[in-house]
């Protein structure tokens, strides 16, 4: 009947968390590398990765701009089907199809 009755307390996590500012150490990476300070090994892996990181960022097309990219496409695409269309029949026609849009 001991474990009705017990004063045992669940024990605390005694985690408290640091502050990890992750811009700080980067920029700290690359004034060391610009100042000609030797690097360790470590750190020089990490500027590395971070270079290739921005480098890959760089490249990335957002999904937005694809997007605008062919639509601009289609526009232009459109345009030039239609005014090659009055170009091979003729420029006659023109003032009929005008006219047909406007109504």
């Amino acid at each position: 009947m001991k474990f009705l009755n017990s004063n045992i307390k669940p024990k605390k996590f005694g985690y408290f968390p640091r502050y990890y500012d992750a811009r700080k150490e980067k920029t700290e990476l690359k004034k060391k590398f610009y100042a000609k300070e030797t690097l360790s090994e470590s750190e020089r892996i990490l500027l590395m990765r971070e270079k290739m990181e921005e480098k890959r960022q760089e490249n990335k097309v957002s999904k937005n701009g694809i997007y605008s990219q062919n639509t601009r496409t289609l526009v232009l695409l459109s345009i030039v089907f239609v005014l090659g269309y009055f170009l091979l029949n003729g420029l006659d026609d023109i003032d009929q199809v005008i006219f047909k849009l406007m109504r």
